[in-house]
């Protein structure tokens, strides 16, 4: 028996190329394609051929904060703003969580205003997030390059960052608080390796560290740790680096209320040592 295709009727025209409809199966979408949107009006269908993005809105709270934003916010900023979320959805792997469609509208729509009154908000953590979130950091800054194109903004270079902690949440489930809290103990660990003497910058080497640091956070948090089989003999060789992962681990320690195992602090004195050496060379 052949199923009855879903059919979408169009609630709102939020851009040429951007509509949110309900589907016949109830659910709710925001559906892209180009011209999806020209000259249409609420209650149209929208033919599946025409769309070549779709995002289901699957729980009542989220579409109820989306209308919220949508009787708050010119149409305009949400049409530009969810064409930013399809072209960073296309570059980026896994699938966006649904609550990054209010979050991020809500977000831009206060920047543009900050921005058109001269108030600026920096983001303290801008150099670490560049580091930690690479792939997203670069989508985000194509991004506001568009969204001050398109809607006449001077959105200033601390938004990438921003942006690039919104992409980060939704790809990983993240909330932003626990997003945020990551990076500020990464911006910790790094204020204390400056101290005994990293010197960190957008090296190879920079970056594999502070990989290496995001995965370690992520296992302390687990429990989910590995063995060591060269802990004694990297103890024995590399006294100096060894102290200084100490150091660090105690950090991470204190921040996460969990214990750091020696097998990790050993791996993190390789990094350490590596990283010197590289830095020297």
């Amino acid at each position: 028996m052949k199923m009855a295709a879903i059919e979408r009727k169009i609630i709102h025209v939020l851009s040429n190329n951007v509509v949110m409809t309900k589907l016949s199966s109830g659910k709710n979408s925001i559906a892209f394609g180009k011209g999806i949107g020209f000259k249409k009006q609420p209650g149209m269908s929208v033919i599946e051929s025409e769309i070549t993005q779709e995002f289901l809105l699957h729980t009542m709270e989220t579409i109820e904060h989306y209308e919220q934003i949508l009787n708050n916010v010119d149409t305009r900023i949400v049409g530009i703003t969810e064409e930013v979320i399809a072209m960073a959805q296309q570059r980026l792997e896994g699938e966006f969580s649904e609550t990054i469609h209010a979050a991020l509208v809500d977000h831009i729509n206060f920047a543009i205003e900050r921005c058109r009154r001269g108030v600026l908000i920096t983001n303290p953590f801008s150099y670490e997030i560049k580091l930690m979130y690479k792939e997203e950091y670069d989508v985000a800054s194509a991004a506001v390059n568009y969204l001050n194109e398109k809607l006449d903004a001077q959105l200033p270079e601390d938004e990438i960052a921003f942006l690039a902690m919104h992409f980060h949440g939704a790809r990983n489930r993240e909330r932003g608080t626990e997003t945020l809290a990551v990076v500020r103990l990464v911006a910790k660990i790094m204020d204390e390796a400056r101290s005994i003497g990293l010197q960190f910058n957008d090296s190879f080497s920079s970056l594999r560290f502070i990989s290496h640091l995001k995965g370690l956070i992520d296992r302390i948090k687990k429990e989910s740790h590995i063995k060591n089989p060269l802990l004694h003999r990297i103890q024995s060789e590399y006294p100096e680096s060894y102290e200084r992962s100490l150091a660090l681990s105690a950090i991470l320690e204190e921040h996460l209320k969990k214990p750091v195992p020696e097998d990790e602090t050993g791996f993190l004195t390789l990094h350490i040592e590596r990283f010197n050496q590289r830095e020297q060379l």
